[in-house]
């Protein structure tokens, strides 16, 4: 791959990484704005079924957001290592090169098309 093309892509990862990171904000904030002090409620104890549902899909909602924005930062900084160490735009599977299409709309992509659906197909 060529430097220009490499520089590109680590600057998309790099922009990718500071939406993350601000989405991850934004995520906290929904968090803490939903806990029972957001209510001016002083304890803890909802009396209400629907008010205690409520609390308990937004926490669940936050943590799946936590997690998936966890994922994409581990893969981003991966991506990242591949670049230094010239292995990016490789597929990890058949060492193929990856789509520059692919690396365009998932530019820490590990894996080529092919690959990929054949690891969806296996689960």
């Amino acid at each position: 791959m060529r430097k220009r093309d490499l520089v590109k892509y680590e600057r998309a990862l790099l922009a990718e990484k500071q939406r993350v990171l601000k989405q991850g904000n934004f995520t906290s904030e929904v968090m803490e704005a939903s806990g029972p002090d957001a209510t001016g409620d002083l304890s803890s104890h909802r009396t209400h079924v629907a008010d205690q549902g409520t609390e308990h899909y937004q926490s669940e909602l936050a943590s799946r957001l936590k997690g998936m924005e966890a994922k994409t930062l581990r893969e981003i900084e991966s991506a990242l290592r591949r670049i230094e160490d010239g292995t990016y735009g490789k597929c990890e599977r058949c060492g193929n090169d990856v789509p520059p299409e692919r690396l365009e709309l998932v530019p820490h992509a590990r894996l080529c098309v092919k690959c990929l659906k054949a690891d969806k197909d296996r689960r």
